[in-house]
Formats: C-alpha cells, structure tokens, sequence
C-alpha cells in the first residue's frame, strides 16, 4: 500500500473541497477587497510623497493605519484579517491543485507563485491584526534591522543579494503575469469579456507594471546594501519610494508607480467581483 501517495491524494482532495467551498469563495472576495483598498491607500501616500504632501508611510502598516483612521475603521480592519486569512488558505488550496493542468515547470512555477502570494496575504493579515490592536512599528527601521543581522551570517551579503535579486525577479514577473493575460484565469466570464474585460485588460497592464517599479526599487536598494555591505542601504517601500523621489525624475516616477498601484488596487476591487467559481 503506498501511504505517501495516499497521503497525497488526502491533502489535494482536503484542498479542493477548501477552496470549493461556497463560504470560502465569499470570504476570498472580502480578502480581495481589502487587498484592493490597501493598495488604493498606498497609491494616495504614494501620490502625496511625490506632490510633497507627506500624511503617511508609504508601507503596508501606513496604509493600514489610514484605514484604521476612518469611520468603523477597526472594524473594517478585523474583516479584512478574515478576508485576507481567507486568502491564505485560497492561495495554498490553489497551489496544490490549482495547476493540474499545467505540465513540467509551468506548473512548478505557478504553484510556486501560488505560495509566494500566501506568505504575502498572511504577511498583510497578521499587520491588519497588529494595526487594529494598536501593535504596530516603523517598517523602515525593522528592515534595516533584520539586514544586518543578515549581513553578520555567513555569507550574510551574498544572501541580502539574492534577497534583492529575488524582491527585483518578482517585480519582474509582475510584469509577465499582467502582460500575459494570466491573471484572467481568476475571473468569470462576465469580467474576462466585453467591455467589462477590456477596462480590467487595461487595469492589470497598468497595474502590474506600475507596481514592478515599486519592487525594483526596493530590490535595487538591498542588492546596492549587499555590494556596499552597507545594511542601511537596504530599504523598505517607503525608504525606497523616498530615495527614488531624489532620482532623475523622481517626482514622475513615483506619480508612475501611484498610478500603477491605484490600478492595481481596482483591479482587485473588480475581481472580488469577477471571482471565477473554483
């Protein structure tokens, strides 16, 4: 009897029924609204750093943080954990048997994506939580933090290098999965066509890339941290963002990656929408 393969067989049909399961499905439409909001936020801080109106950290907790501000804000924090917890397991169900269909290293790399995109709801649902319980601290001195110690391991540059490496690879593929039209796979057919496919077409192209400078430039700073081994050179979204404000055209590229995450933003609010039934 072979009791791995059973064990397998257990764990993809435990995943599927997950991710089938109608309540399920309504919970990854509030994580994908809240997801949408929070990049919405940021686009606006994001703005506001470029216009030199600065109200806020351009940083997940920011972005929270101006959530929690409004009307029923802890409220609307509390459901966007749920939400955003729903995500979670959406997108580990999604990685196990969300790609039978996919042969060789397409499927690998999609699946792998799949969990990336996990850890990266936890990540927002576990600061949702922090935020709404008043526990939250300032992303940019935490990063700098953690680069160092870092940098002290073994090989402690090279690693903030493939940190870096990895960060500017995501943005990267940022790109590829909006201008290849992956995303669609997601959507029902009423938002995947018509004139209601072609804004969201638009809203994911622009939304995608926009948001890949964002990654480049945090990337940028943790490979230069790793050449220098300088770890004060590593910098979260909000260091980075403020660094780039002093480049060449600073001020546009930022109004480029605040346009980037408004579309991307709407483009989540629209697939909460759109979901396609699993």
């Amino acid at each position: 009897m072979d009791t791995g393969r059973g064990a397998s067989d257990s764990a993809q049909d435990a995943a599927r029924e997950a991710r089938q399961h109608p309540a399920m499905r309504w919970l990854a439409r509030v994580g994908f609204l809240a997801y949408g909001l929070v990049h919405l936020v940021l686009a606006w801080l994001t703005a506001q750093l470029a216009l030199g109106d600065r109200e806020g950290q351009v940083s997940k907790d920011g972005a929270l943080q101006q959530l929690a501000g409004q009307p029923l804000g802890q409220a609307m924090l509390w459901v966007a954990a749920v939400g955003l917890a729903a995500l979670v397991v959406w997108s580990l169900a999604d990685a196990v048997v969300g790609h039978r269909g996919e042969d060789g290293a397409e499927r690998w790399r999609h699946a792998a994506g799949s969990l990336f995109k996990a850890v990266v709801y936890a990540v927002l649902a576990w600061s949702a939580v922090r935020v709404a319980t008043g526990d939250s601290g300032g992303s940019g001195s935490s990063t700098r933090g953690w680069t160092a110690r870092l940098m002290e391991m073994p090989l402690g540059p090279l690693l903030v290098g493939i940190v870096g490496a990895a960060v500017i690879g995501y943005g990267c593929y940022s790109v590829y999965r909006g201008l290849s039209d992956k995303w669609r796979d997601q959507l029902d057919a009423a938002g995947s066509t018509g004139r209601t496919g072609k804004a969201l077409t638009w809203l994911a192209y622009v939304g995608y890339c926009g948001r890949a400078v964002a990654f480049w430039a945090v990337g940028g700073f943790f490979v230069w941290a790793a050449l220098t081994h300088d770890p004060a050179k590593s910098a979260g979204l909000d260091q980075a963002l403020g660094r780039l404000k002093e480049a060449p055209l600073g001020p546009v590229l930022l109004l480029v990656v605040a346009l980037g995450l408004a579309c991307y933003g709407v483009f989540n609010i629209a697939k909460a929408r759109h979901l396609r039934p699993a």
